[in-house]
């Protein structure tokens, strides 16, 4: 008896679990767009702009002599024909923040681990963008390659 009251509570649950689905998928009922919100869909999604920035160069000294140079190449990911404009302006003061910062950090990050962790580089450089540009005009720095050139 038990058995088949499990049985029939699954096979309730499977139907409502269906049902569900199938008007959240079709939106009807309390899954339908209410009038404001079929405003928002509707408005278009404008695609990010991508602004190329000049390789940095990064040394890294050992003593008094240069045993590393670093190369990064960066883009920058904005939304907006006036962000673009407005970082396009800017960007020798970003390439200026971007270098100064890397030049101190890129050396404790490498004796750390020897390794460079680019998501690490890319948060720094993230946070740098946002002090410099302000907050919100830069959705994202992008780290396009990175090299390293051991000097001998």
């Amino acid at each position: 008896m038990v058995r088949t009251i499990a049985i029939a509570a699954a096979i309730i649950l499977m139907i409502a679990g269906g049902a569900v689905g199938i008007m959240k998928q079709l939106e009807w009922g309390p899954f339908a767009p209410r009038a404001g919100q079929e405003a928002a869909l509707v408005a278009p999604v404008e695609a990010p702009r991508f602004i190329d920035m000049d390789p940095l160069v990064i040394p890294v000294f050992a003593e008094d002599r240069v045993v590393a140079a670093i190369q990064i190449q960066l883009k920058l990911e904005t939304l907006g024909a006036a962000n673009e404009t407005y970082l396009n302006s800017i960007k020798p003061r970003l390439s200026d923040a971007f270098l100064r910062e890397l030049y101190a950090f890129i050396p404790r990050l490498v004796q750390k681990g020897g390794q460079l962790d680019v998501l690490a580089i890319k948060r720094r450089l993230q946070m740098i963008a946002d002090n410099v540009a302000g907050a919100g005009r830069i959705n994202g720095v992008l780290v396009q390659s990175v090299s390293d050139t051991v000097q001998r």
